[in-house]
């Protein structure tokens, strides 16, 4: 009897021990995919990067070369150039020699974040700046939204930090995230805010760059009439079947005989004539 009351606790104890292992995976593969999910939903640009990452890393760099490649010739009678942030330091960028290798397509325009939030201004920001005017490059400033600040107190930073000149892209406005703190009604009517401030300093619509996802989820309905600049790195010919897309942003992994480290390349759907339409015309 006592050898098998012995028997019968040991099998207990493993019963116990696998319940437990199992318990403890369960719980830990779903805050993994809670977290997969919260990225998703609320950092969808880091989402996108993220992804960007563990398909390079699982499959062959070769392969997204080849896909800028076939975009790259496929757009070649448009208009190509660069936007830069903090993540690119000074030294990183060649300027003389901005243009794409394969094709030996030049890149005419660069874009570079000028301000982040209620007060955040970018640290290279004006360094790019005069070196973009110096190569004759069109320029662009966007600003980047943070959801949960202050939408006046965002517009006026980007205001007091640049002033958009002739030949310079039309205020941008980067919008990626969800906020925590508010409703999504509430935050479309904040982005609204930071629009209408700023377009009544320049008498035109700004440029809303975004990721393909985020603007079908949150942003098509309300701002289809803004001039769209959409990034997009999945393997398509065109980076949305909306009709109004301006620019896109095709690559973050773009290497140029320009660039030390790998930059954002982006394609305007048009000449570089064209592109006038998008520029500050006084």
């Amino acid at each position: 009897m006592r050898k098998r009351k012995r028997q019968h606790t040991a099998k207990k104890r493993k019963e116990f021990s696998w319940n437990k292992f199992l318990v403890v995976f369960i719980l830990f593969f779903s805050l993994l995919i809670g977290g997969f999910l919260y990225v998703r939903k609320y950092y969808p640009a880091h989402y996108q990067r993220i992804l960007n990452k563990v398909f390079l890393s699982k499959t062959n760099i070769d392969y997204e070369n080849k896909r800028i490649e076939r975009i790259s010739y496929n757009y070649r009678t448009k208009t190509f150039g660069i936007d830069l942030s903090h993540y690119q330091e000074r030294n990183d960028i060649v300027w003389d020699s901005l243009y794409l290798e394969r094709g030996n397509i030049p890149l005419k325009f660069a874009i570079f974040r000028a301000t982040m939030g209620n007060n955040t201004r970018d640290k290279n920001f004006h360094y790019f700046w005069e070196q973009a005017r110096k190569q004759k490059l069109v320029r662009g400033a966007y600003h980047f939204y943070r959801p949960d600040e202050d939408p006046v107190q965002q517009a006026t930073s980007y205001l007091q930090t640049i002033t958009l000149e002739k030949g310079d892209f039309l205020p941008i406005l980067d919008i990626e995230k969800l906020p925590k703190k508010k409703k999504v009604k509430q935050y479309l009517q904040d982005i609204q805010v930071w629009l209408d401030i700023v377009e009544k300093k320049y008498g035109r619509k700004p440029i809303i760059y975004t990721y393909i996802s985020f603007y079908n989820d949150y942003l098509h309905d309300k701002f289809k009439n803004y001039p769209l600049w959409i990034a997009n790195y999945n393997n398509v010919l065109t980076p949305t079947h909306i009709h109004n897309w301006k620019m896109w942003q095709f690559t973050e992994n773009g290497i140029t005989p320009g660039s030390k480290v790998k930059i954002d390349l982006n394609i305007y759907n048009g000449s570089e004539e064209q592109m006038q339409e998008l520029l500050i015309q006084k």
